[in-house]
């Protein structure tokens, strides 16, 4: 048997590894499917790279050069609201009102803020860790439990977010690993469906309100302790809650008006909106029309700073961007080499098609565990995992076999979400405790046993899904599993 067609993905993921650095890793993968598709010579190794691979995924594709520019729009966007200070003041109006438990309205106005901040899963972070830190230290709530809420509510709510920095990089995802199907790919509409096939992000937003409403606290949690009121760090600057709100109500107006408005026929429809060619165009459009609201809405006496935080927050998503470019190619090298085929042929009877989400799911929390990355798992695994279900699957029907494809989406996208909660190498990781003001490893330790809980009840939903349960049905039972147990706990008096 053959086994040249996965040298790429083992080149990928054995630099992952080794170097922890998705960006170079699945460069070099690229650059091996190259010499494999072209021979030995350097010369035509080149040109196969960038002329039949990454130039036509760029430059070819609306989808995917819209993605680049929503996202770093989005980027620009989100780091204009995070230094606005509206957010400083909602949270401060959240706590002006006596209450009778301050530390649990203070996290669920934290918990609260994290969904709001849907955008982007960095800026989420940064954000909320900047604004309530010297909050949670004046009601000796422990950084750590701050930085498990701010952590879990971020990546894991621009996950299913339909309007994020990750939306764009997601539906190319999803429409470059379909290119081979026999049916009309939907990439909006398979988004929102594989949404009830995600248990571990939905899992992972549940279980946040659950533990502050009890209090619960397991496992190294318990031993996290306040820091002295002399360590407090200094507040935020507070402004109008109304620089960060108009900008959110205009990004969540604008860009469904848009879809909807841009679409092309006779009929017009929500669906054929949202399958339309004009999607991508609407997207970075309404990206740009909430930028300039953000930017109207910045403090007028800090608008000269607000270009430079634009091209900060810009910058900031380029090493993401130089990810997604590299997993377009190397997808479009899979296809060439026929990797999908191969691992058909090798599984052969060994696997069935309704046991691809589970096995998808566990290989994406194992990878995006030991690498850190969730970009760098969706690249490697969505490239693999949605060719692999079309060969598997090519005697369902086609309504099962969409549902089979969505349920594989949620499966790679929970997967890859579980590394940015439990990787000491992940970036959201990081940010995240930094931001609390606590140490990356403190923050792994203390999070890890409710990441591990939320990605147990994930791996049953997935099994109820193999047995033929639809998958909002399975994850609507471990919700309510999840629920009568934490609920079933004493509530701390800690």
């Amino acid at each position: 048997m053959d086994l040249i067609p996965l040298i790429p993905p083992i080149v990928a993921l054995s630099l992952i590894l080794i170097t922890r650095q998705a960006a170079l890793s699945l460069f070099s993968a690229t650059v091996a499917g190259a010499f494999l598709l072209a021979g030995p010579s350097p010369v035509l190794a080149v040109r196969c790279l960038f002329e039949d691979h990454l130039f036509p995924k760029i430059g070819e594709s609306s989808w995917n050069l819209s993605a680049i520019i929503f996202t770093l729009t989005l980027g620009a966007f989100a780091t204009l609201l995070e230094k606005g200070g509206g957010f400083t003041t909602i949270l401060n109006r959240l706590l002006a009102n006596k209450s009778q438990d301050p530390k649990k309205k203070l996290l669920f106005g934290v918990y609260g803020l994290g969904l709001l901040c849907f955008f982007d899963g960095l800026a989420n972070a940064v954000l909320l860790g900047r604004v309530a830190r010297p909050l949670t230290d004046s009601l000796r709530i422990s950084r750590q439990f701050l930085a498990y809420v701010i952590d879990s509510t971020s990546a894991t709510v621009a996950c299913v977010a339909f309007i994020s920095t990750w939306i764009a990089v997601q539906l190319s995802f999803i429409k470059q690993g379909l290119e081979t199907a026999s049916f009309d790919v939907n990439p909006a509409a398979l988004f929102f469906n594989s949404i009830p096939a995600n248990p571990y992000c939905l899992l992972s937003l549940i279980l946040i309100p659950l533990v502050i409403f009890k209090a619960w606290q397991i496992g190294p949690m318990k031993n996290a302790k306040p820091v002295a009121l002399d360590e407090q760090s200094e507040k935020s600057e507070a402004n109008s809650p109304w620089l960060a709100l108009l900008p959110l109500i205009v990004l969540v107006t604008t860009l469904p008006a848009f879809i909807y408005f841009w679409q092309d026929g006779e009929t017009w429809s929500w669906r054929n909106a949202f399958i339309s060619d004009g999607v991508p165009y609407a997207m970075v459009a309404a990206g740009f029309v909430a930028l300039t609201t953000a930017y109207l809405c910045f403090p007028k006496n800090k608008r000269t700073e607000a270009p430079q935080h634009m091209l900060d927050g810009a910058a900031s998503l380029f090493p993401a961007l130089i990810i997604l470019i590299c997993a377009w190619t190397l997808g479009s090298m899979f296809e060439s080499l026929g990797t999908a085929d191969l691992l058909k042929t090798m599984l052969g009877d060994q696997i069935s098609p309704m046991s691809v989400p589970l096995v998808i799911f566990l290989i994406g929390a194992v990878m995006s565990f030991m690498t850190g990355t969730s970009w760098g798992t969706f690249g490697l695994l969505m490239p693999i995992a949605l060719p692999l279900v079309l060969k598997l699957g090519t005697d369902l029907p086609e309504d099962e076999l969409i549902n089979l494809i969505s349920m594989t989406i949620g499966a790679v996208f929970g997967g890859a979400v579980f590394g940015d909660h439990c990787s000491p190498f992940s970036d959201t990781t990081i940010v995240s405790a930094l931001a609390s003001g606590c140490s990356p490893t403190s923050h792994v330790a203390t999070q890890l046993p409710y990441a591990l809980l939320a990605a147990t009840g994930a791996t049953i939903a997935y099994a109820l899904m193999w047995i033929g349960l639809p998958a909002w049905l399975s994850t609507a039972i471990l919700v309510a599993a999840l629920a009568t147990i934490v609920l079933s706990r004493k509530t701390s008096t800690s």
